[in-house]
């Protein structure tokens, strides 16, 4: 293979309205081989992770990035899908542990490659990773409290849905794309991170000759509209993708009928540029609510108030990241990185033996 492979990143991590939740243990369920590394911060997980994923990439085979809200650009797995085979990491917050060790799962302990830390650092690190526990906890918290206000808006527009017009809309799309390879994947469409709010949306559609996009606000209808038409591809064993809310997990943002390349996305969370060929809907027009209702003022100010609670969550995950770069430091210091890469390149050479 001389041309290089396509790429693309999912989150597949995030911190949620129900805690820190991630896709990798499902995503992993089934795959031919699956590399586990197992460590502390710093102990260079993520880099292993990325170095195969270019390795591989650059011998012509597509690869895709697992990623985390925490740190969108550092991978906390990679998969091949040509080999079926993914590296990942088995130390988050839910750990990765394996059900056929050393036969479909291959454990390594990065730890092995650690001489130790300095024993005047131990109070140090302890008390960074204890604060690192505190911030993820205040994180959920302020994600909590918004999304609480988010599903206030989204039951009072709920209830004010000409649901006889949506039925008639769900009846028109599906007479559209469904006129056989049952199977699903998940993952999240967008999630907040440090830096804000992030998604891949635009990148993962990209390949869709189809995107119905669903415009309005929490409650207008997106949602009831894509839940029944996945439930009829589902039943015409399509290969579906869904990408879930990072902060609120039950919430699906995008879901994509691989089979028939169309995208369903809903934007009340999510700014997406239209391009030729998308259609657009208009989801408000479902609504009928009185513009003199007292609730509508109420609703503009639980939306602000949901926003100001994002923004103390994205501090909290700024924390984290933070004091989780101070703690990589110590355990950087102690690592010999000589015989990891060692270790990398032999696993490199045992995804190309599957090959």
């Amino acid at each position: 293979m001389s041309i290089r492979g396509n790429t693309r990143y999912c989150f597949v991590s995030s911190f949620t309205s129900l805690g820190f939740r991630t896709f990798i243990p499902d995503l992993v369920d089934g795959i031919k081989k699956v590399f586990i590394l197992k460590g502390a911060p710093g102990t260079g997980k993520s880099t292993f992770i990325r170095l195969v994923g270019e390795t591989l990439s650059e011998q012509g085979y597509d690869i895709e990035y697992w990623v985390s809200s925490l740190d969108p650009v550092t991978p906390d797995g990679v998969y091949i899908p040509q080999l079926d085979t993914a590296v990942v990491n088995g130390s988050l917050k839910i750990p990765v542990d394996p059900q056929y060790p050393q036969v479909r799962e291959i454990m390594i302990n990065l730890g092995e490659y650690c001489q130790g830390i300095a024993a005047e650092s131990f109070r140090t690190v302890t008390e960074l990773l204890d604060s690192i526990k505190a911030s993820q906890e205040q994180a959920v918290h302020f994600i909590q409290a918004s999304t609480e206000a988010r599903q206030e808006i989204r039951h009072f527009n709920s209830i004010h849905l000409d649901t006889a017009a949506i039925q008639v809309l769900i009846d028109e799309i599906s007479g559209r794309i469904m006129d056989y390879r049952p199977a699903e994947r998940h993952y999240f469409a967008r999630t907040l991170t440090p830096d804000g709010m992030a998604d891949y949306i635009d990148d993962l559609s990209r390949d869709c000759q189809q995107r119905y996009i669903f415009k309005g606000c929490p409650g207008s209808g997106g949602s009831i509209v894509i839940a029944q038409l996945i439930s009829q591809a589902r039943e015409k064993g399509y290969w579906l993708e869904y990408y879930h809310c990072g902060l609120e997990y039950d919430q699906l943002v995008m879901v994509i009928i691989r089979s028939l390349q169309v995208a369903l996305i809903e934007t009340d969370q999510v700014d997406i540029e239209s391009r030729q060929g998308d259609k657009v809907i208009d989801m408000q027009k479902y609504l009928h609510i009185d513009s003199s209702d007292p609730f509508c003022f109420k609703c503009s100010e639980t939306s602000r108030l949901g926003e100001s609670l994002l923004l103390k969550a994205q501090q909290e995950l700024g924390n984290v990241k933070k004091q989780t770069r101070l703690v990589k430091k110590y355990y950087c210091e102690a690592m010999d990185f000589e015989r990891l890469d060692q270790k990398r390149a032999e696993v490199i050479r045992d995804i190309l033996k599957i090959g």
